[in-house]
């Protein structure tokens, strides 16, 4: 197993839609992916976000409203805290793989699936996410070594799957 650890770069596109289309291949090879993506209510600049879990079901609502006169989006702590612990109970039930849908703002600032991503880590699961240019060199200092970059392209994520799971070469 090599670099168990690994981001697809991108700066356009549904990288939400393409990660479940990653978690869809998975479990095609018989794998049992685990994660979230982001969903978005509304159309506004600070619209809700919420994660949804792959495989699940379940839904955690990660932003707070700020009211009218705020000048910007705020993450709710608590949500992502929730969010965090059901994914660490689903991952020690059995877990092949761990999406997350990015490494960000608070992974950058040591939260965030920060933790969650060093738990995957020493279970032996790997753990794929998504990085724009903008945390770039946080995700290389994170990652030291461990990580590897991907385009977003799904013949890039199943090679690297595949070589994280001996079993997924089968497929």
């Amino acid at each position: 197993m090599t670099a168990p650890l690994a981001a697809v770069r991108f700066d356009a596109g549904d990288i939400d839609a393409f990660l479940t289309l990653v978690a869809g291949d998975a479990r095609a090879r018989g794998l049992r992916p685990r994660g979230v993506v982001q969903a978005r209510g509304g159309d506004g600049r600070c619209a809700d976000m919420d994660l949804a879990t792959l495989g699940s079901g379940r839904v955690f609502r990660i932003s707070q409203p700020l009211g009218q006169g705020s000048r910007g989006c705020r993450l709710e702590p608590g949500g992502l805290a929730r969010c965090s612990a059901f994914l660490e109970a689903e991952i020690a039930r059995g877990a092949d793989l761990l999406i997350l849908n990015r490494f960000g703002r608070g992974e950058a600032t040591g939260r965030g699936f920060r933790d969650l991503i060093g738990t995957a880590l020493t279970l032996g699961v790997p753990v794929l996410t998504a990085v724009r240019p903008t945390y770039a060199a946080d995700w290389a200092e994170f990652s030291a070594g461990l990580g590897r970059d991907l385009p977003m392209r799904r013949d890039a994520v199943s090679d690297w799957l595949a070589r994280q799971r001996p079993r997924a070469q089968a497929a």
